[in-house]
């Protein structure tokens, strides 16, 4: 996965303490190796993959949640569930899944754990990125989130959304990731109530919140979710965008002119039954694009194949493999700011590898 580099046939891949040390054919580098030599047979191998966006704290939700009725719907079930009682079982299971099905790095939205979610992750062997999410009206007085280069992992901030997360929060938050050189996530322009809030329209979903004593003071900005995003100066290099669904071409133009990676999760959008962002137009657009599972409350697994066969099947129009497996490793790798450790396979990086199953080559 290293741009301008083609596939290698009859791959061997040299690891020395769990660090690539040389690629290049078998031919070539098995007469000069006198170590332990593992034979995958006839597999197609890829970095490690990178799941830009879940939840693990829902993780004990798998199966409990409607689908294909529709935003509201789902969260009104959703805030009927027990959402912040965490479960170590559930929590070890999707762990498990996710490093059985390839993946080997995850950013995860931590609502309300995310000390927790991280030390639970790096005692898992996961690598990861725990963006504790910032969510309301307060600023926090001051707030627990390191600055230094990714290793293991590291802790950074989310803005939950532009309506439920108050605008000043949303800069303190941004400026924050932005002086500890962190990414940055935000769920923008998810579904048609977030749009309508923030036009001042009707919203089955404002009422809702207001009908729980949120957003009673909310001042609607009267622009699209990525206008406003684009106003608060949250969009940049190392902003993640996640959903994207309801944007216009300008919005798009908005989105890759700032530099921001977009985070498309297409079986979560079919799950809730939101609608299905214009994958094909964010694809060509340029801007980077990476995918993410969500969370089991949305999904019915964590597995990114799974993931890239369904976008892959629904895709109109040409995507080669290269560009599939770069959504999953490359270009999230680099958002998560490991992309000096993972996200290609080639000297110096972490010996992460990953299978490409067959019924996903079989699409190619």
């Amino acid at each position: 996965m290293t741009p301008g580099r083609p596939v290698i046939e009859d791959a061997a891949i040299l690891v020395e303490g769990g660090i690539i040390r040389e690629v290049g054919t078998y031919g070539d580098l098995a007469p000069a190796h006198s170590g332990q030599v593992i034979d995958l047979g006839d597999a197609f191998i890829a970095p490690g993959l990178v799941n830009a966006h879940s939840h693990l704290e829902l993780a004990h939700l798998r199966g409990l949640c409607p689908s294909g009725q529709g935003f509201v719907t789902w969260v009104e079930d959703l805030l009927r569930q027990p959402i912040f009682n965490l479960d170590p079982a559930a929590f070890e299971d999707a762990a498990q899944e996710l490093k059985r099905t390839g993946t080997c790095l995850v950013g995860d939205i931590a609502t309300r754990f995310a000390k927790e979610m991280a030390g639970a992750l790096e005692a898992s062997g996961l690598f990861f990125v725990v963006f504790c999410e910032a969510i309301g009206e307060t600023i926090p007085k001051k707030t627990f989130i390191p600055s230094g280069e990714f290793e293991a992992g590291v802790i950074s901030v989310a803005g939950h959304s532009l309506y439920t997360t108050h605008v000043d929060v949303l800069r303190a938050a941004k400026a924050e990731t932005r002086a500890k050189g962190l990414p940055f996530s935000l769920h923008l322009a998810e579904h048609d109530d977030e749009t309508a809030i923030m036009a001042g329209e009707p919203s089955a979903f404002l009422d809702l919140l207001q009908a729980r004593g949120r957003l009673l003071d909310f001042t609607p900005p009267k622009k699209r979710p990525v206008e406003q995003a684009a106003a608060l100066g949250l969009l940049d290099e190392a902003t993640l965008c996640v959903h994207c669904v309801k944007v216009t071409d300008a919005d798009i133009g908005t989105v890759r002119a700032s530099g921001a990676t977009v985070c498309l999760c297409p079986r979560s959008n079919e799950y809730i039954g939101v609608g299905r962002a214009p994958w094909e137009k964010w694809v060509a657009s340029g801007a980077p694009v990476c995918l993410g599972t969500d969370s089991l409350a949305s999904n019915t697994d964590l597995d990114l194949w799974n993931e890239a066969a369904y976008f892959k099947e629904h895709f109109n129009g040409e995507l080669p493999l290269d560009g599939l497996l770069a959504m999953m490793t490359r270009v999230p790798a680099g958002i998560m700011g490991a992309g000096h450790i993972l996200g290609t396979l080639e000297p110096g990086k972490v010996a992460a590898f990953a299978r490409v199953p067959d019924r996903v080559m079989a699409l190619f």
